[in-house]
């Protein structure tokens, strides 16, 4: 019971006491004063429950939820937040038990703008971060749920998936040709259209050789990029003997 109920059930019976009372021994009028008093206090009661607005469903406080542990700094690229090498590195070293557990490899896909430097030279500062956050969203949808994207220094990123070694070569070719696709895409601002172009260079293999992929598929970046802008090269990883 509430303790509201509670007054009310004590006044109720202590205002019966003292009617019985007092007309045992005041009379009539006493009583009838008594009863007056009593019915307004029970009157004053239901009102005032009344006039409260009832709490509405769920409306009970959220418990706090427990702090989320944040990426270092050190890690993270602050104009794309993309991940940048030191992220990727510790990428590599965290996630690396879990995808050999789950029988899972890596494709890198490593791409850079062609002549960007005239980009920067055409336009000013805030146009030209804002194609590189646009080629940062576009290289982060090359991840899958398990990967990773990373700026690797000014107009050059890296994308890293999760693949079952069985689909190696083909995942590699798909993803390094639909990159190489979205890069061509030219980055419409308010300020107008901005034609950009680039290269890709892939390679795959185990997590434990991530950094060794990593630089293999920076070789085959450069193989693409005498190729021309849009091309791409896919190049299996060939450990040092």
């Amino acid at each position: 019971m509430k303790s509201e109920e509670i007054r009310l059930a004590l006044f109720v019976v202590g205002s019966c006491l003292v009617g019985s009372l007092s007309a045992f021994f005041g009379g009539l009028i006493l009583s009838l004063c008594m009863t007056v008093l009593l019915g307004a206090g029970t009157l004053a009661y239901f009102i005032r429950k009344l006039m409260k607005t009832p709490a509405a469903p769920g409306a009970e406080p959220i418990p706090s939820m427990p702090a989320v542990d944040t990426i270092p700094s050190d890690r993270i690229d602050p104009l794309t937040q993309l991940a940048n090498e030191n992220g990727l590195m510790a990428w590599f070293a965290e996630k690396g038990a879990r995808l050999i557990a789950d029988n899972k490899g890596i494709i890198v896909l490593s791409a850079d703008l062609a002549d960007f430097d005239q980009v920067e030279r055409s336009y000013a500062k805030p146009i030209v971060e804002a194609v590189l956050i646009e080629v940062a969203r576009r290289v982060a949808t090359c991840t899958g749920a398990d990967g990773i994207a990373a700026r690797m220094s000014g107009d050059e990123f890296a994308a890293i998936a999760t693949v079952v070694p069985a689909n190696y070569a083909e995942v590699a070719e798909e993803e390094a040709g639909k990159l190489a696709e979205l890069i061509q895409r030219p980055v419409e601002l308010p300020t107008g259209v901005i034609w950009i172009g680039g290269s890709v260079g892939a390679s795959y293999g185990a997590v434990t050789d991530g950094t060794l992929i990593l630089a293999q598929s920076r070789e085959a970046l450069k193989q693409a990029k005498r190729r021309g802008r849009g091309h791409y090269v896919v190049s299996k990883l060939v450990k040092p003997s």
